[in-house]
């Protein structure tokens, strides 16, 4: 059965999970990555990234718009996801966003071309900056930022090297107004543990 919603963003009824056992704080975590979503916006300088001729564009949607995160294994038994439960605010500004996706190039994504613009995919990062954007028609650089996310590269917030920050660039199947989704991104399950530990302290 194909994913509805957004591709990477699963509403919670939609799969069965196994919840992780690790409710608390992980092990030795003292660094807690900051999850921000944006939209694609153009630009013909941006040659490089996930979508050529486009940059990210911060949405407003935050982690602190996360009002619960809880580590799960999918149906399969092999890939950690993270099941979220948005705010009022997260929720309302989600669909918002989910719906504007659909619209941007409307169609069906598994049949049609025209249906997969860059403006119908959400990017979720790990503290992506607004040097970070500003950078974006620096081909090295963005390459290196929008590699996967590196929870020890970020932690060590080194000044000489670009981490990389990308969890997911999913694209939207349809508009998502529940409230509920999970975030999949090759998480083991220390990094989906620690995720979602940092979602919670930042939320209530």
């Amino acid at each position: 059965m194909p994913p509805k919603g957004l591709a990477g963003w699963l509403g919670a009824a939609l799969l069965p999970v196994v919840m992780s056992s690790c409710g608390q704080q992980p092990a030795a975590v003292t660094y807690k990555p900051s999850l921000t979503y944006t939209r694609w916006a153009p630009d013909p300088k941006a040659m490089a990234g996930p979508e050529p001729g486009y940059k990210p564009e911060f949405t407003g949607l935050t982690g602190a718009d996360v009002a619960q995160a809880t580590p799960a294994i999918d149906a399969s038994g092999s890939s950690w996801l993270i099941d979220v439960t948005f705010t009022p605010r997260g929720k309302q500004l989600f669909a918002v966003l989910t719906r504007a996706n659909v619209a941007a190039c409307a169609g069906d994504v598994a049949t049609s071309q025209d249906a997969q613009c860059a403006q119908r995919h959400l990017a979720i990062w790990l503290d992506l900056t607004e040097t970070d954007v500003d950078n974006w028609d620096k081909p090295d650089y963005v390459a290196a930022v929008s590699g996967p996310f590196d929870l020890k590269c970020l932690a060590r917030q080194p000044t000489t090297v670009v981490c990389g920050k990308l969890v997911s660039d999913p694209i939207t199947l349809e508009e998502i107004d529940g409230g509920v989704a999970e975030i999949s991104g090759n998480f083991t399950q220390a990094t989906a543990d620690q995720i979602a530990f940092a979602l919670n302290s930042r939320s209530g």
